[in-house]
Order: C-alpha cells, then structure tokens, then sequence
C-alpha cells in the first residue's frame, strides 16, 4: 500500500499553532508581501501576524441602534428558505440577530482590503488598511445583501481595478432594485467608489445601460432560487458557478451551473451571459463550493449527490476540469446557437425564451469570441443544455457528514487536495494515491475555509491555515525532519528515508523517488561498486554493484539506473543478479562535452515501480579532456598522445598503431606549453593566431611576446598583444593566443617560397626569458610560388588549403574574391561520344567530365591523335577532332595527358574505328525534275556523328531517314546537261570518309503529258465520280503520282500505265464548295507538275419511269436532263435491272433507250441482294449518281401471250366505265368541299354536323386529375421496384389473424418497422406504412426518410386538387408539349426532339429543314359518303405512323387503335377533273430527296408491322403511303423511313384518306354527336374497382401505353433511320466536324424551349412555396411539426411529380415530354438537396445516381436563376419553421388519410413471409421488452400455423 504524502498525524505542539475566538469566524485572506492575516468574524475584524497568529489589530463593527432597527426584517425571517431546499453548512452555525454585523464580502485589493457586510442593509463596504485596518473609504450604495444566509461573490481584475460581483437575494430583506444580481464596479477613483459601470452616461446607472445582470421580474427574484458558490476569471472572461433551478417552472428540481460573460465594459453583461450545467460523475449534481489552480489552469469543484446534507443517502466527490475543456464547451454551445440556429436564448428568468436564429458563420467566432459592441443584434442570454460533465470524479466520499471547504495544492509531480466537513475534519490525500487518506480532527465544529501558504518553490515547507468556526490554525506539514537513520524513518508510516540525499522527510519531498511500499525494505543499500571511474571509451565494461542485504532472486525484477548530476534524463541498462550482486553495463550518454560526469547509480525494481540503492560513479570521457595534466590524472584509463595534441583512452591506444614515445601516461612528463594543433601552418600574408596550452598556470605569468623564426634568423615575425585565458573546463590550464599580424613584418630578406619554411614559435616573458616550444611542426608557405600550374596545385599538402581559381594557385579564404572560383580537383572522365568513328576521321568527339584544364593537354583516341578544338572547350567538357585511323579496325580507350608533369586519365568506355558499308542501292534510275526516293542498303550508317552526305555526281540527294543498315534521301533536280548520263553515287561520313558504289545511276527526261495545261479544261458533275484521263509518255519512270484540286484534297490514281493515267474527280461537298464554279487541278508526278482546270456543271435529272411499274418490253426508255451535257458517252452510263445490265442501245442529251435482260434478273447474286421487292428494281448511275426510276414487271413466261390479250380486252371495255365513275365522284367531293371551306356564312345543318374538329385551347384546358386510387397505384409502380406478384396459396384465416395481431400490437409492428429500416428493405417497409395509413403521425417516431416518402404520397393527392395548382400545371404541361411536337420528333429514339429542354435528348442535327403544313384528311366511315373531314397540322419530316398518330390523336383514338390496323393514302389528280380547285400536288412525285445525311452512316433501329390488310383502294389515282414499302431511300446499310416530304407532300392543301378499322369506325358512329367536344379517354379504366369494395393491389405490369407505335429490338438497330439524331462520337468525317462547330444552335433551341414555359415556371415555383402548404391543414400540420418531413417534401416529392406526370394526371406516357420534365424536376433538386446531403438518405442516393450527375449542368445552364429562387424560398420556410415552437398553428384531429380501401392478401402475405424469416429475432425481442405471455403465444401459433400452411 502507498503511503500517505501529507502528514498531519503525531503532531506536536511545536508543529502547529492555534487561536481561539469568542466570535463566530467568517471569513480570512492572507497577504504573502507582508506575511498578515485578515480575519473577521461576528462584528469583528482581526488583523494577525502569521508568523505566530498574534492579533495586530482588532476593529469592532457593531451595529448602532440606528443600523439595528435597519435589520429588523431578520428577526422575521428566521425561517431560512434555502434550508427547506437546500443545505449550505457554512451559514448553518450562523443566528441572525439585529446586534450582529456579519461579513459578506473580504478581498485583497494591492496594499488595502475591501470589506463589505450587512450593515446598512448591504451598503456598507469599506476600503481598509492591510497594515493597521485603518478606514480609507466608504461606499455610497448598497453593495451586498443584508442577510448572512445570502453572501456575496466576488473576485478583482487587477488590470482594470474592477470588482466583479455576484449577489444571492434575500426576498424579505434586500432592495433588489438597488442590488443588482451581478455588477461590475470601479475600485477608483475615489469619488465613484464601487459605482455600477456605467457606459452610457445620459441614463440612469440601475437602467440596461449600466454593467449589470438583473433578474427578469420582482417574482422571479422572490420564487426562483438562485445561490452563488464561487467566481474567478480567466484571461477576458468573468465565470460564477451556482446552485439554481433547473428551469423556471419545477421549483424544487435543483442543478450546478456555471455562467460567463465578457469583461467588456461597453455593453450589459446580458449581451454576452452563457450559462451551462456542471455535473460530476453519474451521481453528483449538487456544487458546494470549488477553488480555480491559477497554477495550472484548472477548476476544482466539491459535489454532493443530494440537496440536504447528513441524509443515509449523503455522499461526496471532487472533479477536475480543465480550463480548455471549459472553453471549448461554451464554444461549442455559442456555434450551435448562433451558428447552427438550434436550442434556445432567453433563459427564462432573465429574459423569455425563444429559439437561436443562425446570424453568424463559423469562421466570424473562435474559443475566445465576445459580441461586437456594435451589433444590433445578439441572442443572448445563452442557455446551454449540454453539459460540462466529469464523468470520472477524482475521488468519491461516503463518510456521513457534509463537506465544506476545499484546498489545492501541487509539485511537479502531484496534486494534493484538502477538505474540510462540518464535523472540524480535514481530510487529506494525493490524487495519484486516493487510496490513502489522512484524517487530522480539531475541536471546532465546522472547517469554514482552508488556504495553503508559502508553498513557493517547494512544499517542503509550507504551512496550511484551518479556520473553523472559532479558531485559526496554522499547521506545518511535515515532522519528519528530526529522524536521521534510514531504520527510525521507515517505522513511522507516514515518513520516507529518501536515500539519494540520505535523510527522513515527507514523501512529497522527494520528487525524483517514488513513494516507498510494503513489498520492498527502503533501506537496502549499495555497500560497493567495481569499478568506481568508468571509461565511456571502453567498450563493455561491467559493474559490479554489492548490496548490504540480499535481494530477491528474480532475474528480470531490476534494472540499474544512471541519473547525471544536474541533469534531469534518466539512463537504463539490464541487470543480472545473484544473491546479493547485480551486474550491468553502463549507458551511453548523450552530449558529453565535459571528461568527467559525476553519476548516481540507483537500483530501479520494475514490480513495485521503485528506485533505491543511491551510489556516486565517475564516468570519464578521454577525448573531452583539453589538458595532458587532466588526461593523466586518470592513468589507468586514459593517455596523452604528443604528436596529436588528444587524449586518448587505453582502449584506443591499443586499437592504433602510434609511436609508444609520443605517449605520456604520468603527469610528471607532461610539457608546460604545447600547440593546441598538432599540424600548424601559416600562409604567407596571412595573419595566424596560435593556440598555446600553458599547464600549471597561475596569475603571476606575464608574457611579454611571440616570436616566430627560422633556425638560421632569415625570416621572423613577432606577434603582438598576446592573450592569457584561463580555462572554463578545467583548472590550471591557460589558454595563450599568439596574434601574427604581417603588417609587423620587415621584408629584409628574399624568400622563394618554392617549398614551405619550417619555422619555431618562442615565448618572451616579461623577465626577458625565452621559451622556444618544443616539438612544434610550423610551416610559412606561399600558395602562387609553390604551385604553378592547377595540376601541381592539386599536388600540394591539403593542409595547406590551396585551389586552383582564376588560372593561379591561390590561398582558399583568398579565392572569395574570385570571378570564378573552382577549386583544383584531379579530372575525371565521365562520359565520351560517340564511341563508333569512321576510319578517316573527322569525328567531333565530345569528352564530359570535370576539373579539365585544357593548358598543354593532348588526347590520343584508340592511340589515335584528336584535335582539341579549344573554343568549344570548358573545365567540363573537352571537344576534338578525330584524326585518320587508316584502314584497319582500332579499338582502345580515351587518354588524356595533362602537361608534362600533370595526371594522366583514362576513360572507362572502349571507343571503335568502323568501316561503313554499302550493300545496294534502288532504283538506279530518276527523272530530271527529281523527287525520286532513293533507298541505301547497307552497315555501319549510324556511326561517329552521323553526319552523312549522299551525292549523285556533284548533286546532293535530300536525306529522309538514317538507321543503322538503311539511308533515305529524295533526289533534287539535275541539271539538263545531265539528262541520259550515268552518274557515281557517294556517301561521305563525317566530311571525311567515303563510300562510293560500284553501280551508276542514270538521270532520264521527264514524263510527256499531252493536252493537260492551263489551256484545256476537264468537265465532271457536281456529285463527282467523273474519270479525268491523261495521257502521256514514261509514266512507269515516276514513283509518286497524285492530282491535287483546289489546293484542298490530293486523290492518288484509279489506273496508271506507262501512258495512261485515271483519276476520278471528287464532289463539290468534298471539296466544301456550294455552287457551280472552275477550279484549278494539278498533277504531281514526283517533281514534275502541271496543272490545268476542272468545270463542275449540274447534276443530271433522270425521271422516274410512267407507271412506276413498267411491264416488260425489249427497248426501256428513260427521261432525263443534262445525260450527255459534260460528254457522257453510252459507256460511261449503266443501267441496272435487280442486278443485270440493261444494255443502252441509245443515248441522247434528254432520254436513254436500253434493251433489258429477257429474263427476270435473279434476286440473289451470290451472297448480295440484289432486290427485296417483288419486281426487279431499275437503277440508273452516271457516275456518282445511282437514281432508282422504278421497276420491271417480268410476266410468267408461260402464259405470257394470254396476258397481254387479256389486258388488252380489259383495257377496252372496262376502263372507260371505271373512268366516268371517278370523274363523276370527284366532281360531286369537289362540290361539297368548296361548300365547306369557300362559303362558310352559309353552311347547312348537315354540314354543320360535319364540322372540321379544332384543336384543344390549352389556356382554357385543365388536365384531367386521376382517381386517388389510381394515383396510388401509379405511384407505388413508378417509384418502386415492384416484383411480380407473388403466387400464394394461403388460408383466409391466417391473413385475418395476421391482420389482427399488427391492428392490436404496437411493439410487434415497431419492431418490423426497425428490421425492415435496418436491414433496408424497402419493399417491406412500404407494405408496413400502407397498413398504417389511417395511423401515419405513429410512424414519425422512426424519423426514416423513405417512410417521410411514402407518407408524400399518401396525404399529399388533396393539394392537388386546387384550382391555382392543378391550372399551372396544366397549363406548364400543354405549352411545354406545344413547343416540343412543333418541332421534328425522332421516331427511333423515340425520346430525342427538336426542341427540348434536356441536352441529352435534343436532335443533333441542327440542319433539319422542316416546315409545317396543313393537311386535309377524309375518314372513311365504311366507304360512307358522308366521310368525316379533319383539318390537321403535320411537319414536312413527319413520318407516316407520326401522321397517323396525329390523326388519331385529334379523333381521341389514340389508344384504342393501333396504327397497323389504319391505312392512309395520297388522293392525287384525277384525268378528268384538272379545273378541280382543291388539287393536289403533281402525279408525278419525286421519290428520293437527296441530302447531306446520304453520306452518313447511321446506327438507329426500328421494327415495323408488315401486316398486309385488304387494300380497296388500290388504283393508279390513290397512293399507299407507309413508313416502309419499295420506295425507301437506302443509305449504305440503312433505310430511311418514308416522310411526309419523301411523297412531295411540301405545302398546304394536300388530301389524305384514313380508312379505320370496322370497330374504330362504329365508336365514331355512336359517338357523332359528341365528336366536336371530345373529352379525354379513361386510359386506365381498368385501375378503378366498385364502389362497394375498394382493393388496393401493386401493379405488376407497366400500365402506360407510349404515343409512339415503334418498338424496338437490339437486332434491328442498324436497319431504319429517320432524323440525324445521332452523337457526335457516331458521325465521321467532315460532318461529324461541321456540326461540332455548330454546337450554339442547340443552346439557342434550350432557351427558346425555356422561354414558352417561364413565367408558367416562376408562378409555379411561387405558388408550391406560399398557398401549398396552407391549401391542406393536415399537410401543413406535417409539414411544420416536422422539418426532415418538409425537406423531404420539397427536395423529393415534388421532384417525383415532375417526373410523374401521368401518375397525377389523365395523361398518356411521352418519352418526350419526359426528358424535359426530369430538367425541371431538378430545380428543386439541385436547390434543396445541398444542405443536407449528409443528412438525408434519398439525397445520397441522388447524389450517386449517374444520370442526375449527366444532367446536372444542363439544368444549372439553363435555369440558374430559378434554382437560387427556389433555394431562397427553401431556406427562408425551413427557417421560419425551425423558430417556430413545435406546435403547429394549424391542428387537425387526422392522423392518416381519409380515403377508405382494403389491400390486397398479397400484401400482407409478403409481410407475413417477411416476419416468418425473422421469427427468432422478433421473439427474442418481445422477451426482452417483457411482452405479454398470452399475445407471445398467440404470435408463435400464427408462425406454426403459416408454417404448416407452406409445408402443405
């Protein structure tokens, strides 16, 4: 067991001292300066000497008649009412009484003491003299209260003289108007002594103006219960602790806090009042009093667990708590107000409570932060309810009596505390051991206050001063001085033997030993150790340590500890013991710059963790002692070595090798004077000082001068002012500094200074003595003599310090002056290239090393001499010429020789002379012009630099490429004189050596071009492909041939021969030209070029063929324009039938006639189809023009002539009938139709019911809202993943059951609410909340944002409802859906559109012409004449199902029809009418359009319906119209889908006929009188149920049908095109270029898209943040009560409406409309998700969903301002609401829905499922929740019973 540290046990008279009072004491301060004690008690005030409590002076303060009728208000109080709450022991022994003058405040202020007590009813405070209580001032104004039960708190700032004060009312007593609760009060001057602070004078000082803190109202001050304890300050802060209420409204609920506020004298304290809990541990709630360690920062508080004292119950505890920690909480509780606008300002009982409001950013307050005095705005007073908790208390008291007091004190190892109770105890103990407390009794009966004394710089002695309730006492706190052995000190229990400095003392005394225990005897100790002097030097030397008693034999129990004197550090080495010996090595000692250390050798015992054993060592460093007299000292283990001027240890002398008689072992044989340098030297012109060790020195030398001298008297220098130091290290030892300065020097004799001057150094004493120094090696040299070259200045002793700078030997401290200062180091050779040379030389070989000197330097490469090339030479880097090497291979190293007498060096790299060789050469042959590419075969090419020439005679080739076994070159032009000679080709290597190749080459004339020049012109259509050929002569000469047009494009050959050359011209778009024109052409034939010109003309026009179905006949003839216009012969035009040719037998500028093939062409052609329709396809091509003119009709061949004759009679009988028909129906349409669209003032009521429908007005039109049961059902399929549902086979009873035990068991369905929240099962947690949908606000308490989700959905369908929002809405769906079908519409994709709101879905293609038109369209009612017109508008770039769609669209068909089961053709001209006013567009109607898009290829894909129907209407005057049939335009492997524009259809008027299915055509039947107000279909009729019972089930299958008719297929997307809708990344070429730059077209179509739906936008965003919430009271209760429910609702829901719109409304799914509405969805998104996306589950989910990342900028581009409107909105409603109280101002008695319906068996079957899976689990949690027994069971046999059901 520990020992106890403090002793007031065995005390002796003579170690305290006592004073008795008649009087009961208050209160005492001490005074350290004059060493006094000022005591005051009952109408008393002492003044004490504590030194020997002798009273100095004693003032009575006894009240006068007059001050005892003041106090006449005690007598009616006796009762105090803190005690019937709380006990304060330390005014319990108090009785008031009028006689009586209690103190209530006594402080120390410099050299005077303020004291303040009752008289005048608390006015009464005095400034007194601390010497003799001399009356220096009086206060004015009431300062304290007049009760004693009730004193004051106060404390001094010493910087400004402020007394900071605290007052605890007497209700029945004091003028609270007068005595504020807490002030700040000027000391001085005089004249204001102890006045408010007031800051504002032009008011009155009691006002807010003035430094105080007053309670709220007169009740408060007289009901709630407010007790000061302790102050103190810390750096500009004031802190008070209290005992108060815990609120205003629980009277009897008590807790501690502590308050601070900003010693910042222009504002109220109010403005910057905190007040935060204080507790202690698990128990203890209840302060009684505390004291602050300015010493070390920290806050000492004694607690009690209950409020009275004495109780059975009634224990204690003391907490610390550390000033930072203080610090950071009440920061912490400031951000969380002001910064995060959470808990609440007010207090209550200073001013009421309301919320914080977020006024500040966190970067605008730190730890230290106090209001600015200028801001208008501050929430305090601050309450904070996080509390300041210890929760560890340092000790816990459990003795029965109440605690009083509290003292501190502390050494640099421990803290020691004292406490005092009400039974005249103190206790004492130390906080490392609290095990052990001492207890020390007095006869008082109460400890009032304790405070120790003259504990600077140790506690050795100090002195504790006790005040009880009637006496004073000054205790010492040790008595263990007077024991002197180690034996009478370790019998007293509460002494310690410290053994280091070997006396008896209290264990606090001892700070560097641990305190002793019962399992070791302190009083072992170490008798001997070998060896005492130890050499640091010597390694492994061991100690051996002897102990007087034995030791325990545990080997790994002890270690040895080295403590340095004077240091603090600690040094362990292992022991080794054996009985009553321990062995160990000693440490190794860090920064040991002394010879000797003085060491204590202690025992460390690692079990008990204590030290014992003290014994002094010696520790010798050698090679620290300065002196031969101090190394000899310690002979044995050290000596002096002469020649080195060190001492060495005998270790290192044995490990060297050294002449034995430059050693001195003894003292004797040390010399008086020596060097301190062992090697001297001085340079010439150089002042020296020497460094002379005189030993035995004594103040009676007085040396006179040095001398230094050779030993034949030419040269001496004499040194002046000579200085003797004694040294600091070591006794008797001088330092001489000889100071050689060469101005004293008389140059009377000539020096060479070849070679260094020995010289002797001599001493002259002031007795005209000299001393020549023995043994002294000095040098005089000079630098630039002995040395004349960098390389002998490198041989040079390094002592001497000479380098080579400036091209001289020089002194190093003198080259500082040197431009370029280098010191001379041998070279070294680092690298050489290159290291292959050719033979003859002429290489520049370049040598990088360091420290070259280039003076009288040669080089010999492989033994070969370079030629140093000096300017491109440095100290780094050597360049030289290769020399001629013969003609046999060297190989050998770099040697370089430095002057005659300088270093020779050589290179590590092995450097070759190569001969190159040539193997072959091609081609021997070229034109004059050049450009022929020559290629040299070969070895060796890449050798010395590779600088290499090729010359063809005396013309250079142009060098292309070298490698090692090729050469390149590219021949110039020769000159004419060469033309047809042969020529010797040379390659010269390194301007030196050659290679010439035994073959000739030969120079030839250029080609011969005939009629290709400036003068002649070549033709080819706008689309190219026309053959330009050239003929000439000697084209096989040439090696490259290209044609280059325009500058632009260079197109290689198609042909070539010796005289005939092929190009094919390219197109006018290839070329980016956009208009007939001229261009330049030039030919290129490797050098050679001429150039001519190129005419594009038109394009030819070939008409289709009349019928498009041509019968078949031996001559074909086909129109056209411009065939022959360019020179087109009947060989350069094909035409194909299938795949066979049509032979042209004719050919002429406007026609070609070609005879077919007389039998039907094959469809296939090997592996290619030649054709997919029934009959043949006829395809002309002129060039690059392939025109498809129609098709051949090949009859059987069988029946051939029957068929001819048999058309032949049909023709010429039945014809003319069918004709008259016509012409007679036509006439009679055209009669009704100018009736209905020329005259309409007059129409008939026949007409009238024939009326052309209109389209919709959207700004009248609201969308139909769904039924709320379809609306759910919607909702729960588009927002979850619903799996198919599930096949059960379940008995009824078990659902009912089931239904039953979650209706009646809330801890049940909790329980599943938290698995399913746990285990993040979404689908089961949406089953839970539709079964709670009568009871929603239960399923608040789980606070989960997916059930806030589900809850939106649930409670949020009625908001809807509204006029104002269900008109925006629609309204913002019809102009958005405006916009969008006003432009093309991709019927591929499906979702990409002209004009758009989301990039991603936007055509690409800003080119797309497209214009709108007005079609006319016939219904045909079962071929009724009284067809039903339609009058609709279509764009140019429709497709046919997208006509259809329309068509059906306005007749509200759409989804009741599907587009295969409609027809639509073209009513063209018919012969017989052609006066007829509503004709259409010509018979004769182009069937391809070309465009740009034809040279794209595209990766898109749809699949049609090729249902054939029964076609009545199949003659030659109504055309069929489809997106696919024979007429499609192919584009590579693709076909287009026909448009509008693909059948001529360009302008308005045109007439379609619809034809309906029978079952389409009797709806419209029945339903002609409502066709002009068609009202919007039931899509999902089916959805509904009867009135009678209602069943909710998930749908598990997609309940919208998509306007568009195409589906697609992943084989079929690379079949059918329709827009350019295709990326950037799928477009080649050109194209894909031009519309990258072109990017600005789609912003623009964004914005134009934006600016139809604006202002609907702002209304919208307006009206969802101000009318929504107030539209439904159930919602806004919701909405307001919880804040996670609002976020969720507007960063979440009404996102998903957006995104939903047909899950709300009556309207049909499109993908179009879509897109955008996803855009506008994250406004609200991105606006309200910021702030919480750490917070907010769904918003995480979106943060990492990729497609909200894709679209984020493409909604931050286009609508920025409306997300900052809606953020604004956001954040201004979410504050209104957080600083609104929880209650909300609307109350509704819902707590779910009002709507009624059932849920279908499949629901709860998934949860009965869900609950069987975790059935362990639940019951082990309704065990654990003590859930009843009966109900438990109930719950197991449901689970039995499920379980037999699926077994079964």
């Amino acid at each position: 067991m520990n020992t106890l540290i403090f002793i007031f046990y065995l005390i002796q008279l003579t170690n305290s001292l006592n004073l008795h009072f008649s009087n009961p004491l208050q209160r005492f301060v001490y005074d350290n300066l004059t060493n006094t004690i000022i005591l005051t008690s009952v109408n008393h005030i002492y003044s004490l000497n504590a030194s020997d409590l002798s009273i100095l002076s004693d003032i009575d303060i006894s009240p006068t008649y007059k001050e005892q009728q003041q106090h006449s208000c005690l007598l009616n109080n006796k009762t105090i009412v803190s005690n019937t709450h709380y006990y304060f022991s330390t005014t319990s022994y108090l009785t008031p009484s009028i006689n009586k003058t209690f103190n209530q405040l006594l402080l120390l202020i410099n050299d005077s003491i303020l004291i303040c007590s009752t008289l005048n009813r608390g006015g009464s405070c005095q400034l007194r003299s601390l010497i003799n209580l001399n009356l220096i001032q009086n206060s004015s104004q009431r300062i304290v209260s007049s009760s004693p039960f009730y004193p004051s708190i106060g404390f001094i700032n010493k910087k400004n003289q402020i007394l900071y004060i605290s007052n605890t009312y007497d209700s029945q007593c004091d003028p609270f108007y007068e005595i504020p609760t807490i002030s700040g009060r000027n000391l001085f001057p005089k004249k204001n002594f102890l006045s408010v602070i007031n800051f504002n004078s032009g008011q009155s000082a009691l006002q807010q103006s003035t430094y105080t803190l007053r309670l709220l109202n007169i009740r408060l001050i007289k009901d709630f219960f407010l007790y000061y304890l302790y102050g103190f300050e810390y750096k500009s802060f004031s802190y008070f602790l209290t005992i108060q209420q815990s609120d205003m409204y629980h009277k009897h609920k008590f807790q501690t806090k502590i308050l601070r506020f900003c010693q910042t004298l222009k504002q109220p304290i109010i403005q910057s009042y905190i007040e935060i809990p204080l507790t202690c541990g698990k128990n203890y709630h209840y302060l009684i009093t505390a004291k602050y360690s300015y010493e070390k920062n920290i806050l000492y508080g004694l607690f009690r667990n209950t409020t009275l004292a004495n109780l059975t119950t009634t224990s204690h505890a003391i907490c610390a708590y550390t000033i930072d920690y203080i610090q950071e909480v009440f920061f912490q509780t400031i951000k969380r107000c002001l910064v995060d606008g959470k808990g609440y300002r007010g207090l209550g009982f200073i001013s009421p409570d309301t919320h914080c409001v977020s006024s500040k950013n966190l970067n605008e307050i730190n730890r230290d932060y106090c209001p600015d005095e200028n801001d208008s705005f501050f929430q305090y007073p601050i309450g904070g309810h996080r509390p300041i908790e210890q929760i560890q208390p340092i000790i816990e008291l459990y003795e029965k009596v109440n605690f009083t007091s509290i003292e501190i004190g502390s050494n640099e190892n421990d803290i020691i505390i004292f406490a005092g109770d009400d039974n005249g105890t103190v206790y004492t103990f130390q906080t490392s051991n609290t095990n052990e407390i001492y207890k020390q009794y007095y006869q008082s009966k109460i400890i009032i206050d304790l405070q120790l004394i003259h504990q600077k710089p140790t506690l050795k002695n100090a002195k504790l001063i006790v005040m009880t309730n009637d006496q004073i006492i000054k205790q010492n706190l040790s008595t263990c001085d007077q024991y002197t052995t180690c034996n009478e000190c370790s019998i007293l229990t509460h002494c310690h033997w410290c053994s280091k400095e070997n006396r008896c003392a209290a264990s606090f005394e001892c700070i560097d030993e641990k305190r002793k225990m019962n399992q070791f005897d302190i009083c072992t100790s170490i008798e001997q150790v070998i060896p005492q002097e130890i050499a640091l030097d010597i390694l492994q030397t061991e100690l051996k340590i002897v102990f007087n008693v034995p030791l325990r034999n545990n080997i790994n129990e002890y270690m040895c500890q080295f403590n340095v004197l004077d240091r603090e550090e600690l040094y362990y080495t292992n022991a080794i013991l054996n009985y009553d010996t321990i062995k160990c090595l000693p440490p190794i000692l860090k920064n040991m710059n002394y010879g000797r250390y003085n060491i204590i050798l202690s025992i460390y015992q690692k079990n008990t963790n204590l030290t014992f054993g003290y014994y002094k060592l010696v520790f010798l460093n050698c090679s620290n002692f300065l002196s031969c007299s101090s190394c000899t000292t310690y002979s044995n283990l050290c000596l002096w070595n002469r020649e080195t001027v060190k001492c060495i240890s005998q270790q290192e002398q044995n490990n060297i090798l050294s002449n034995h008689s430059h050693l001195i072992i003894h003292s004797n044989q040390c010399p008086s004077m020596y060097l301190e340098e062992s090697l001297n030297h001085i340079a010439y012109h150089v002042d020296k000082i020497f460094h002379i060790h005189i030993e035995q020195c004594n103040q009676s030398i007085n040396i006179h001068s040095c001398q230094l001298h050779d030993y034949r008297k030419r040269f001496s220098l004499i040194g002046s002012n000579p200085l003797l130091i004694q040294s600091f290290n070591e006794k008797n030892l001088c330092l001489l500094k000889c100071s050689f300065q060469w101005k004293n020097y008389n140059n009377s004799h000539h020096i060479s200074f070849f070679r260094a001057l020995k010289l002797n150094l001599s001493i002259e004493f002031s007795n005209n003595q000299t001393f020549i120094m023995p043994h002294t090696h000095i040098s005089l040299y000079r630098c630039e003599r002995m040395a004349l070259n960098c390389t002998s200045c490198l041989q040079l002793d390094s002592s001497f310090g000479c380098i080579w700078c400036n091209n001289k030997c020089m002194l190093k401290n003198q080259s500082l002056k040197c431009v370029n200062k280098r010191e001379c180091l041998l070279p070294i050779i680092q690298s050489v290239e290159p290291m292959i040379l050719p033979l003859n030389g002429g290489t520049i070989v370049t040598i990088k090393g360091e420290h070259f000197d280039l003076s009288d330097l040669s080089i010999a490469i492989a033994d070969i001499l370079c030629q140093v090339i000096e300017e491109e030479s440095s100290h780094n880097q050597i360049v030289c010429r290769s020399g001629d090497a013969g003609s046999t291979f060297h190989t050998g190293l770099v040697h370089l020789k430095f002057g005659l007498y300088g270093p020779d060096i050589y290179s590590n790299q092995i450097i070759s002379y190569i001969h190159p060789k040539i193997n072959s050469i091609e081609p021997l042959i070229g034109i004059q012009s050049g450009g022929t590419h020559i290629t040299i075969h070969g070895e060796n090419f890449t050798i010395g630099n590779s600088h290499i020439t090729v010359l063809i005679g005396n013309q250079s080739c142009q060098l292309l490429s070298i490698s090692q076994i090729k050469i390149e070159c590219q021949t110039r032009s020769f000159s004419h004189s060469m033309i047809n000679e042969n020529e010797r080709i040379k390659i010269i290597f390194d301007r030196q050596t050659k290679l010439i190749y035994e073959e000739f080459f030969t120079i030839v004339s250029n080609p011969i071009l005939y009629s290709f020049d400036q003068f002649f012109q070549y033709k080819s259509f706008k689309s190219g492909g026309r053959r330009i050929i050239i003929h000439g002569e000697n084209f096989n000469r040439v090696q490259n041939i290209q044609m280059e047009f325009q500058h632009h494009i260079f197109v290689s050959p198609l042909f070539h021969n010796n005289t005939h050359i092929i190009f094919v011209a390219p197109s006018i778009h290839e070329l980016n030209l956009n208009q007939q024109q001229t261009i330049e052409i030039t030919i290129h034939l490797d050098h050679f070029n001429k150039t001519s010109s190129l005419i594009y003309t038109n394009d030819p026009f070939i008409f289709e063929l009349e019928p498009l179905l041509q019968p078949y006949t031996n001559q074909l003839v086909i129109q056209g324009i411009n065939l022959t216009t360019i020179g087109h012969t009947k060989n350069d035009i094909i035409v194909y039938i299938g795949c066979d040719l049509c032979t042209i037998i004719h050919l002429q500028n406007d026609k070609l006639i070609c005879q077919p093939p007389f039998y039907r062409p094959e469809k296939y052609l090997k592996t290619k189809l030649c054709y997919n329709s029934e009959h043949p396809t006829i395809t002309v091509s002129i060039d690059n023009i392939h025109t498809h003119v129609g098709f051949m009709i090949y009859p059987k061949k069988l029946i051939l002539l029957g068929v001819i004759s048999g058309c032949v009679i049909t023709i010429l009988f039945i014809v003319p009938i069918i004709l008259v028909i016509v012409c007679l129906k036509i006439r009679y349409s055209k009669q009704k139709y100018l009736q209905r669209y020329l005259y309409t003032n007059s129409i008939t009521p026949e007409i009238e019911k024939e009326k052309v429908y209109q389209p919709l007005n959207i700004s009248s039109t609201s969308l139909q809202i769904r039924s709320y049961f379809n609306y759910l059902q919607l909702c729960y399929y588009s927002n979850h993943l619903i799996s198919n549902k599930i096949q059960y086979n379940i008995k009824p009873n078990i659902i009912n059951q089931f239904k039953f035990f979650i209706e009646n068991n809330d801890q049940f369905l909790n329980y599943l609410f938290q698995l399913s929240i746990q285990l993040n099962n979404k689908q089961i947690l949406n089953d839970l909340v539709l079964t709670q949908r009568y009871n929603l606000k239960k399923l608040f308490q789980f606070n989960h944002d997916l059930i806030y989700f589900n809850i939106c959905i649930l409670t949020t369908y009625d908001v809807f409802l509204t006029n104002p929002i269900q008109s925006l809405f629609s309204q913002l769906y019809y102009q958005l859906k405006a916009k969008i079908h006003s432009g093309p519409i991709d019927a591929i994709e499906q979702t990409m559109s002209y004009y758009s709101l989301n990039v991603n879905t936007i055509l690409h293609d800003h080119s797309i012409l497209f214009k709108k038109i007005q079609l006319i369209v016939h219904i045909d009612l079962n071929n009724n004449s009284n067809d039903l017109v339609l009058n609709i508008t279509c764009l140019t770039c429709d497709t046919i199902s997208q006509v259809k769609e329309k068509i059906l669209y306005q007749l509200k068909l759409l989804s009741r029809t599907s587009l295969n089961e409609c027809k639509l053709y073209l009513l063209t001209n018919h012969s017989c009418s052609s006066s007829s006013s509503s004709s259409t567009a010509s018979s004769s109607v182009p069937l391809v359009r070309k465009s740009l898009l034809t040279q794209v290829l595209f990766n898109r894909t749809i699949k049609y319906s090729t249902t054939t129907i029964n076609d009545p209407y199949h003659d030659s005057n109504i055309l069929l119209l489809n997106d696919i049939d024979n007429t499609n335009e192919n584009i590579h492997n693709s076909k287009k889908l026909n448009t509008l524009e693909h059948y001529g259809i360009v302008i308005d008027g045109y007439e379609l006929k619809m034809i309906l299915a029978n079952k389409q055509t009797n709806f419209i039947h029945n339903s002609l009188d409502l066709r002009n107000s068609l009202q919007s279909s039931c899509h999902y009729c089916s959805l509904s149920t009867s009135d009678d019972k209602i069943l909710f089930n998930y749908l598990t299958t997609s309940p919208f049908s998509d306007t568009n008719s195409f589906t697609l297929k992943e084989e079929d997307r690379t079949r059918y095109i329709h827009l350019l809708n295709h990326t950037y990344e799928e477009i080649g070429g050109e194209l894909g270029h031009l519309l990258m730059d072109n990017n600005h077209n789609e912003t623009y179509r964004l914005f134009e898209t934006k600016s139809v739906i604006h202002s609907i936008l702002i209304n919208i965003i307006e009206i969802l943040f101000t009318n929504l919430i107030h539209s439904d009271t159930y919602l806004s209760e919701l909405i307001e009560q919880y804040i996670q429910f609002f976020h969720i609702f507007y960063a979440h829901f009404i996102p998903y409406v957006f995104q939903n719109f047909n899950c709300l409304f009556d309207i049909s799914n499109d993908k179009c409309l879509n897109s955008s509405f996803n855009i506008l969805a994250m406004i609200f998104q991105r606006a309200c998700c910021q702030q919480n996306e750490s917070k907010c589950s769904l918003c995480i989910e979106l943060l990492n969903n990729k497609n909200y990342s894709i679209n984020i900028q493409n909604s931050t581009l286009l609508f920025a301002d409306e997300i900052q409107r809606v953020r604004l909105y956001y954040s201004n409603l979410e504050r209104t609401l957080t600083n609104k109280n929880k209650s909300s101002e609307y109350s509704s008695t819902n707590t779910g829905i009002d709507q009624k319906f059932e849920l279908d068996d499949s629901i709860y079957y998934n949860l009965i499922d869900y609950t069987y899976l975790h059935t362990d689990e639940i019951i082990k949690h309704l065990r654990n929740q003590s859930f009843d027994n009966d109900t438990l069971s109930l719950f197991l046999n449901l689970m039995q019973m499920y379980q037999s059901n699926e077994r079964s």
